[in-house]
């Protein structure tokens, strides 16, 4: 056994030539804990503090844990501005692959949108989903709609532009990049309805940055009658203060009780 979060670089065999940054805390050599997984946002890192917050629970609860960074993201290789949402769904699948028994995923905005595309994929893999201000299909609804004519111009002639972003750098975009989010929709598609596994949703009503009312309308294309959404009142896009962060331990531990009794 063993509490500390050691950093690897792996290659995996859909990107053999780049390195996919992965943390783990294992605490048990085989199913018998729980184990989770935190899927980051669009241009984010695995070193952010919801992703440490819930390291330190998993510490607590001895359970499992695994964090990683997208390719083009945070300590992984690659360049942002050839990277698209098909190759982080990518990475997102070979991580999970890569974990111990069913597993608990936790996705932040854009990461909420790949958790759901993986559970998809992988319904025998995923436990539960903990979705934190879901973006789903945010390069449609929320990119696109933004864009001027001179940058609608330049992705059509196969530039890259740059969006300002709150939190970080500048967000480069591509064509690519938004052709990918169109062909992976999930609001515009009937599959998310083909999900069965229990979820959790939170989101801040003063997101300013995804509005959530794309949490409300992820929800309502789930099957199960007893998915929930939490609203918390003038928080922001990073629903990572401290009484968000206690709504986030709440809910995983009520996921955790959940998938535990269906176990038994």
């Amino acid at each position: 056994m063993k509490d500390e979060l050691n950093l690897e670089y792996r290659y995996f065999p859909h990107a053999a030539d780049t390195r996919i940054a992965v943390q783990q805390l294992i605490q048990a050599a085989d199913d018998t804990v729980p184990h989770l997984m935190f899927c980051g946002g669009f241009h984010s890192s695995m070193s952010g503090n919801k992703a440490t917050e819930i390291h330190k629970l998993c510490q607590r609860k001895s359970w499992n844990y695994t964090r990683f960074d997208y390719r083009g993201h945070g300590a992984s290789d690659g360049s942002l501005d050839k990277l698209t949402l098909h190759d982080w769904l990518d990475d997102t699948l070979a991580v999970l692959d890569a974990c111990q028994g069913p597993t608990l995923v936790i996705g932040s905005s854009m990461g909420a949108w790949l958790a759901c595309l993986a559970a998809l994929r992988r319904p025998e893999s995923v436990s539960a989903l903990l979705l934190l201000a879901a973006a789903p299909d945010f390069l449609q609804e929320l990119i696109e709609p933004s864009l001027g004519a001179t940058e609608q111009w330049d992705l059509q002639q196969g530039k890259t532009i740059e969006l300002p972003n709150n939190y970080a750098e500048p967000h480069p975009v591509t064509q690519e990049l938004l052709e990918s989010g169109k062909s992976l929709s999930l609001l515009n598609s009937d599959d998310i309805g083909t999900l069965h596994c229990p979820v959790r949703l939170l989101h801040g009503t003063g997101d300013h940055d995804v509005p959530y009312t794309l949490s409300v309308r992820l929800m309502e294309k789930l099957a199960n009658p007893k998915a929930t959404l939490t609203l918390l009142n003038h928080v922001d896009h990073r629903v990572s203060d401290a009484h968000s962060i206690d709504q986030i331990v709440k809910l995983i531990s009520e996921l955790v009780d959940q998938c535990s009794s269906q176990a038994i």
